[in-house]
């Protein structure tokens, strides 16, 4: 009898060994996954513009197990889809979160700014040092009723310009217009985005310059960077996917990183179709900007856009969508 105990007793204090490593097993690789990517519960409908908007992304496009990523030449084309529901998350120019918020109520959030600047005026043969010396001068640009046309507004006023009256802006049918017209004709003057920037500094040689940088001059205007992109999401994704949203920004800002500081990142742009070669990509990365506001930064991505949204509304209402949205369009981090 007390033998049968015996084997009873060591039978018990096996399964309980067993018990503990099974418990000491899972929580090892409970903590090996969370310093590994996240998955997500269902893949992320993502619509990005083909540009400096879309390209901090490219490495996200390699991950089709948790993102289906779409690129389109206009945002045009992208705001119904994230309204009618078939995109959960979109890369957008930064006055469409606004804009997309006052038409659905309130059912867009702004994520992040995703682009700073990427907006210059350039010059073929031409030399300034002062804002205030475009006066008399004719400007090519395209954009108008846009992001740029504010901006070069902006800029222009705060030099003490009046666009109406002090300078010529002749505004063209696309950037590629606009840089033909740069590279054409001396003395020439245009605002351009990246990438088109590059492939003017490229094709222009010694003769094409850099005057100014349209991102140094609305932070002095308005004392925030200029946010070019922006990436918003449905309410309902922010609401009901919270844990796939967290899982989706560390995976961006890892993108992110990556285009910024890896020398490869020139050649999967190109592969992923934003820019045509290497070159151009490569010198077009540093002056695009590519940024995310994650976690205790989130706070100030929302200040950029607050400024922006304002700053443009003041300028003209409709460029915000005739309303100055409240603080539910702001993303500041999870709850």
């Amino acid at each position: 009898m007390k033998k049968e105990q015996k084997l009873s007793n060591r039978k018990i204090l096996a399964l309980l060994l067993a018990l503990a490593l099974m418990l000491t097993f899972a929580a090892a690789c409970g903590n090996s996954m969370d310093d590994t990517p996240g998955t997500v519960s269902a893949p992320v409908n993502i619509a990005a513009l083909n540009g400096p908007t879309g390209m901090g992304m490219v490495k996200l496009m390699d991950m089709a197990d948790k993102y289906n990523i779409t690129t389109y030449q206009a945002p045009t084309d992208i705001a119904p889809k994230l309204i009618s529901g078939e995109v959960d998350v979109a890369a957008l120019p930064s006055n469409m979160a606004a804009v997309l918020y006052n038409k659905t109520q309130g059912q867009i959030v702004a994520i992040s700014p995703v682009v700073l600047g990427v907006l210059y005026v350039l010059g073929n043969d031409v030399e300034l040092q002062d804002v205030k010396e475009l006066k008399g001068k004719t400007i090519y640009a395209s954009g108008q009723g846009g992001t740029p046309e504010y901006v070069l507004q902006k800029v222009l006023e705060t030099a003490g310009l009046d666009p109406q009256k002090d300078v010529t802006i002749k505004w063209l049918a696309n950037h590629a217009d606009v840089n033909q017209k740069l590279l054409s004709e001396k003395g020439a003057i245009a605002m351009l985005p990246e990438p088109f920037v590059s492939t003017a500094l490229a094709a222009g040689g010694d003769s094409v310059k850099q005057l100014f940088d349209l991102n140094e001059l609305w932070n002095e205007a308005t004392g925030q960077e200029l946010p070019m992109g922006v990436l918003v999401a449905r309410r309902g994704f922010v609401s009901d996917r919270p844990a796939d949203l967290e899982v989706l920004l560390k995976d961006y800002a890892e993108s992110v990183d990556f285009v910024n500081s890896n020398d490869g990142a020139g050649a999967l742009i190109v592969e992923k179709g934003f820019i045509g070669k290497e070159a151009i990509a490569k010198s077009a990365i540093s002056r695009c900007k590519m940024v995310l506001f994650t976690g205790t930064n989130a706070g100030e991505g929302a200040d950029i856009l607050r400024t922006f949204n304002q700053t443009l509304y003041d300028m003209e209402p409709a460029s915000v969508g005739g309303v100055l949205p409240d603080e539910e369009l702001y993303y500041t981090g999870a709850e």
